[in-house]
């Protein structure tokens, strides 16, 4: 997808301090890129197992009559939180959030995705799983993620540091290209960090930064300011340290898919940053 396609932000909210977080961010990325933000609400229809056809349409035939009220709410919502100059439009869909977030944005909905989250972890996690993972790895599209360390920020989504991090794979460039369009479109520092991993412990810093130096085209260099930086440790722990000491307004990096059992268990790196991170998170598959 094209940046400048980006002209539409879907936030999905549930009124929680979440999704008030989610909101700030999407109206000041909208703001920026002078787009539009769709809020949508997610009404699911969770009748239980015993209530017949009939039974179920009834419960149907109740939610239908207070959508009026849910779509005021919504509104009310978002205006709360929304700059008053971003143009909103508003969805209220009876349906369960992951399906209802993937269908509005497939139909039209937005560009881009921004979301809160509450970061599960542990027994919850497995067990429950968790609307952010499921729309991560199967959304086809860019999807900002406001984590559980990150919605108390003043400044959620105004961009002044962008840390983009990368482990030279397609994704990453592709990631690296979408952290400096938007450094372009609002004037933020971008920091590139790669971090040796203890598999890679052999690297020096000095070898490892003149790698990445290369690695980033001088194309990209010209089009914004771009500086460098390259760790030892878990990447996970480091983009987060960083985020943390650089007063990072958004983490840009790849989400790559995942291997089942792997992820349920330690949780991929993309994951780990965005329960952790202070500042919102933007995925790029």
């Amino acid at each position: 997808m094209s940046h400048d396609e980006w002209r539409r932000i879907l936030c999905p909210v549930d009124f929680s301090d979440y999704s008030a977080a989610a909101l700030r961010t999407a109206g000041n990325l909208a703001a920026s890129l002078a787009a539009a933000v769709t809020v949508l609400h997610a009404q699911p229809v969770d009748a239980p197992a015993y209530f017949t056809p009939s039974q179920i349409q009834t419960l149907k035939n109740q939610l239908r009559q207070s959508r009026k009220a849910a779509e005021r709410h919504t509104a009310d919502f978002a205006g709360k939180y929304l700059p008053s100059s971003v143009p909103r439009d508003f969805r209220v869909v009876e349906d369960e959030p992951v399906r209802a977030i993937l269908r509005t944005f497939k139909e039209g909905g937005g560009n881009l995705v921004v979301m809160g989250t509450h970061g599960r972890t542990g027994l919850t996690k497995i067990r429950l799983g968790s609307v952010m993972e499921s729309v991560l790895f199967q959304l086809d599209a860019p999807l900002v993620t406001v984590g559980p360390e990150a919605k108390n920020s003043p400044a959620l989504g105004v961009l002044r540091r962008i840390l983009c991090a990368v482990d030279y794979s397609p994704a990453s460039r592709r990631a690296l290209e979408q952290g400096v369009h938007l450094a372009e479109k609002t004037g933020a520092e971008i920091f590139v960090v790669h971090v040796i991993t203890k598999s890679e412990s052999a690297v020096s810093l000095e070898e490892e930064r003149k790698s990445l130096c290369d690695w980033v085209s001088p194309a990209l260099r010209e089009r914004c300011s771009l500086t460098e930086i390259v760790r030892h440790g878990n990447p996970a722990e480091q983009i987060v340290s960083l985020a943390e000491t650089d007063r990072a307004s958004l983490i840009v990096m790849a989400a790559e898919p995942r291997n089942f059992l792997g992820s349920l268990f330690f949780g991929t790196t993309v994951e780990r940053v965005i329960r952790h991170s202070p500042a919102p998170v933007l995925s790029v598959r």
